[in-house]
């Protein structure tokens, strides 16, 4: 079982590679039950997002973004790349 402290620390990493990578803020995303996924809470614009330049896709819609974790551990063995996931995912009981 994670522990608060890991819980803590694991939405901090996420909050910042959603901040750096995407520009968008945590609070405005929720997990989604694909592994290493989290999707908008609610369908917006999206300005310069290429699906708005197709057809029939004109209006707002809920964006997905990615977060893997780096696939080796601190010594070098094979981990899970969804490891963050779950984590959020079992502590906010989805």
């Amino acid at each position: 079982m994670a522990t608060k402290q890991d819980v803590i620390k694991a939405m901090e990493r996420l909050r910042s590679h959603m901040r750096t990578y995407y520009n968008v803020d945590l609070d405005d995303l929720e997990i989604t039950h694909v592994p290493g996924y989290w999707q908008d809470k609610e369908p917006k614009m999206h300005p310069g997002h290429p699906l708005h330049g197709c057809l029939f896709c004109e209006g707002p819609f809920r964006a997905t973004y990615r977060y893997l974790d780096p696939i080796r551990h601190s010594k070098g063995r094979f981990s899970s790349p969804y490891r963050t996931w779950r984590l959020l995912y079992e502590y906010l009981g989805k």
